[in-house]
């Protein structure tokens, strides 16, 4: 919600500046856009536009060309074809051999769909520079762009043997495995990322998400400590992580004569946690969406504690 604020606020800038005074509104625009790491192609495409066909003399080098980067992106996006065609020449033309250029090149191949050319680009490539960052993530791009799933991640597969610390990569990875339902191996990926993020709320709540997915005692008892560990983080505030907790501990009840042994929850520490997490569930839907209460209590109910926490 802030960053769309943010977005909205600059856009207003331009549109009360006028054609006089359109210039800087209009370059501070696009800088946000760069600065938050966003897409916003119909706005870009249009303002970029008009900001390189009537100020380009204006902009210093270095901004130039980063302005012209992302309108030839953003023309892509929003298929205006010649537009992305001129702004990519210009690009190969300014730097002929450079990696931007190639990048450029080879996504506007996969914005036409014209794959067997995409690739052909990042293969030519690789053979010279075979663990080029860029190149690697550009080859899982493209087979996500043509649909082939398992070639995503087996080209992310080989991009996290050499890039071992991009969180983003091993998260990408293991929604890429949840897709084809191999919840092991996603199970893997969010666990590298809690390692790489172990104060993340979302990325506990992923884990144990799998887990609870993947089923059975072991699992489910690793679920409820990483939902409980996120309903801490976030001082109870996280609803996702609340539900998890009461829905992990009724499957450790349920499983409690199948889940005996020395490292089994009683089942008074599983009651006393989800009915503690019941309660607070339920007091943040009395607070933020009262008539979702009755629902809530129901849910509760169905997983056996409805006592605890409505009491």
């Amino acid at each position: 919600m802030a960053v769309r604020r943010q977005l909205e606020t600059a856009l207003a800038e331009v549109e009360h500046a006028g054609k006089r005074g359109f210039f800087e509104p209009a370059r501070r625009y696009l800088q946000l856009v760069r600065e938050l790491k966003v897409r916003d192609s119909e706005n870009v495409t249009l303002l970029g536009s008009q900001l390189l066909r009537q100020h380009r003399h204006r902009l210093r080098e270095e901004e130039l060309w980063l302005i012209t980067e992302q309108v030839a992106v953003a023309a892509m996006d929003t298929k205006a074809v010649e537009l992305a065609v001129e702004l990519v020449g210009d690009i190969k033309r300014q730097f002929p051999r450079s990696q931007r250029a190639i990048r450029l090149t080879e996504m506007y191949f996969e914005a036409r769909g014209l794959y067997d050319e995409a690739e052909k680009v990042i293969t030519e490539q690789l053979e010279d520079a075979p663990e080029s960052q860029m190149l690697l993530k550009r080859q899982v791009a493209l087979e996500k762009s043509k649909g082939n799933i398992a070639g995503a991640i087996e080209a992310l597969r080989k991009y996290v043997d050499i890039f071992q610390t991009d969180r983003e990569a091993w998260e990408e990875l293991g929604e890429l495995y949840l897709q084809v339902q191999m919840y092991p191996q996603a199970a893997t990926c969010y666990e590298e990322v809690l390692l790489q993020n172990p104060t993340s709320i979302a990325s506990h709540v992923q884990y144990a998400d799998v887990l609870y997915t993947i089923g059975g005692p072991s699992n489910y008892r690793t679920a409820r400590t990483y939902y409980a560990a996120a309903v801490d983080l976030s001082g109870g505030e996280n609803a996702r992580a609340l539900y998890g907790l009461c829905a992990a501990s009724a499957q450790l009840t349920a499983l409690k004569d199948a889940n005996k042994g020395k490292d089994a929850p009683s089942s008074k520490d599983v009651e006393e946690l989800a009915g503690l997490a019941g309660k607070t569930l339920l007091r943040k839907y009395e607070d933020e969406a009262g008539d979702k209460v009755p629902l809530v209590l129901a849910t509760l109910k169905a997983q056996g504690f409805y006592a605890s926490a409505a009491s």
